[in-house]
């Protein structure tokens, strides 16, 4: 053994628990670090911003359901990439971020970038965050960073290694030796399982809702098909749960729009059983619009304090969800089936199609209707297409047609609602998965936080499409302001005209601007025969208001407050 730096221990420490990618912004405290990861074989993907590389490694955590990894220097880059780890934080996501800082010999002089105590403000948004005071612990301060990202309740995790440990050169004997085993996933106590088949039994019309938990547990798509090869009941899927189930699999109702209008379509049902899935903006919060009081909630999760959360629990299962499903395959004799009701249940399935069976393709405005673009867009995507959607009104037009074939493949805003994440989720996604068509929808204000990063994507020759729905506004913003306002209202809220596919060219992507519907679908396949990455320009129509936007008109008790995007205030409330 020999002389080591610290930066090379923690690049070893990485590479044997199989990090393979890295995404971040140069900073001379990070070169030690930087130089090795090089010359150990890990792919090193420059951003042009920090946020968007800590989006990067969300969104290679996302289509891999395992770690993402990203790098930030010191001040400056440390806080840019703040707002990536918030989004983690809040979406529950496995991400490393590495930072530096200032010499631990000169705190309190003064010194460049001494003036934040990062480690502090990253607590706030991360699972566990820590400043490492020796080169010596690197190697197992690193491996307990990633358990604390990667096991029970998963999100960001944080070690900042100021510069004279970054640089400082040990002996290697003397560095600690890092235990690199991860536990295996909690399965549901015997109890539990019981209970469940007791409620279960006693249901006639349930509904199975998997979330992102599901899309975490690598054994859930296996262990639900096996379940359902044996007893029928309907799945659903919220948030990025997408993919558990093929998208004609005759269980699948899709996503969580399915349960509004099941009442109206088929019956209400009598349980739900949510694995993985969080109550709240994805499932009606405490509208009941999906989940109606008093109903029975069967809630698996691996954090016990989420089930209860929103709404009363009939079960809480603190327990990993494919584990979870594997032990009710295990007992799925037991269980009565459910075909005919299942069968019900297909009159939900696209059922949004119904509202807007009579709209123009074209409106008013001379601009294409968003809805039929997604339309178009979606019917033209590969089998293996990976998805993200940024954006408001955007993401939920796109939603409307999630049809993800394997897990991990569609996905974006989360409940943090952070617009511009999706540049970094798309990059990070094709990293992932090299050979798959990626493609970003994205609106025109998500699009603008970080265009330079069609940059990063021509330099590390990722053939990303990027579908900009360029609607000449904030249009959830827009509609928001006008539906409280009245409709000659637009304060801060307007875009111009701008020529997206334009600024893509000028940075040597495949681009092309889009107004004809019958257009959409071939342009998508010539971005993608092009093998570049790609911008598509597409003209929307700004008029069009998302159905997501009706509570903003809906009639209010006396006294009620409206407010945009949440629950109106009641009368009397403090």
């Amino acid at each position: 053994m020999g002389m080591i730096t610290g930066g090379e221990l923690v690049a070893r420490t990485l590479v044997d628990l199989g990090v393979t990618h890295a995404f971040g912004v140069h900073g001379g405290h990070l070169d030690p670090l930087l130089t090795a990861l090089d010359r150990l074989g890990v792919t090193l993907v420059d951003t042009r911003h920090e946020a968007a590389a800590g989006n990067a490694a969300e969104g290679y955590a996302r289509a891999t359901g395992g770690l993402g990894v990203a790098f930030a220097t010191s001040g400056p880059g440390f806080t840019n990439a703040y707002a990536a780890l918030a989004n983690a934080f809040i979406d529950r996501i496995p991400v490393l971020l590495l930072t530096s800082s200032p010499p631990l010999r000169e705190a309190e002089l003064n010194v460049l970038q001494g003036g934040l105590d990062q480690v502090a403000a990253a607590r706030t948004v991360a699972k566990w965050a820590h400043r490492a005071t020796t080169a010596a612990r690197l190697p197992d301060l690193v491996a307990l960073a990633v358990r604390h990202a990667t096991t029970g309740v998963p999100g960001p995790a944080v070690l900042d290694i100021p510069i004279d440990v970054m640089y400082r050169q040990i002996d290697e004997a003397v560095a600690t030796k890092p235990s690199l085993t991860m536990p295996t996933p909690p399965a549901p106590a015997r109890a539990a399982v019981r209970r469940m088949v007791e409620l279960l039994r006693a249901s006639r019309r349930p509904v199975f809702i998997l979330g992102g938990g599901a899309a975490l547990s690598p054994g859930t798509r296996p262990a639900l098909e096996a379940l359902l090869d044996r007893v029928r009941f309907p799945v659903v899927t919220t948030s990025w749960g997408h993919g558990q189930l093929s998208p004609g699999h005759p269980c699948a109702l899709g996503g969580s729009g399915a349960l509004a209008a099941l009442p109206f379509l088929a019956e209400r049902p009598d349980l739900f059983v949510l694995l993985g899935a969080r109550r709240g903006i994805s499932l009606g919060a405490r509208t009941g619009s999906m989940i109606p009081p008093g109903t029975p909630v069967i809630h698996v999760d691996v954090d016990g304090v989420e089930p209860g959360r929103v709404g009363e629990v009939e079960l809480s299962v603190v327990a990993d969800v494919g584990e979870t499903i594997h032990a009710l395959a295990t007992v799925a004799d037991e269980l009565p089936g459910w075909d005919a009701w299942n069968a019900a249940t297909r009159a939900a399935v696209g059922a949004h199609a119904m509202m807007f069976a009579d709209a123009p393709t074209v409106t008013p405005s001379g601009r294409l209707h968003p809805y039929h673009v997604a339309r178009e867009l979606t019917g033209a995507l590969e089998d293996d297409a990976v998805v993200v959607f940024d954006g408001g009104e955007t993401a939920g037009w796109i939603s409307f047609f999630a049809r993800a074939h394997r897990p991990r493949s569609w996905f974006g805003l989360g409940m943090m609602g952070g617009l511009g994440v999706g540049q970094g989720f798309a990059i990070g996604a094709q990293c992932a998965r090299p050979g798959a068509q990626v493609v970003l929808v994205t609106g025109d204000g998500g699009v603008g936080f970080h265009l330079q990063e069609f940059d990063t994507m021509a330099r590390h020759q990722l053939p990303v499409t990027t579908v900009v729905y360029n609607n000449l506004s904030w249009g959830m913003s827009l509609h928001g302001q006008q539906a409280i306002y009245g409709e000659k209202t637009s304060v801060a809220v307007e875009l111009p005209d701008t020529r997206y596919d334009h600024i893509a060219a000028a940075m040597g992507l495949h681009a092309e601007r889009v107004t004809d519907l019958d257009q959409v679908g071939p342009a998508l396949r010539r971005a993608r025969e092009s093998g570049r990455s790609a911008c598509l320009d597409v003209t929307i129509a700004p008029d069009v208001i998302h159905p997501m936007m009706a509570p903003l008109t809906a009639d209010l008790p006396d006294g009620a407050i409206r407010v945009p995007y949440y629950e109106a205030i009641p009368a009397g409330e403090g």
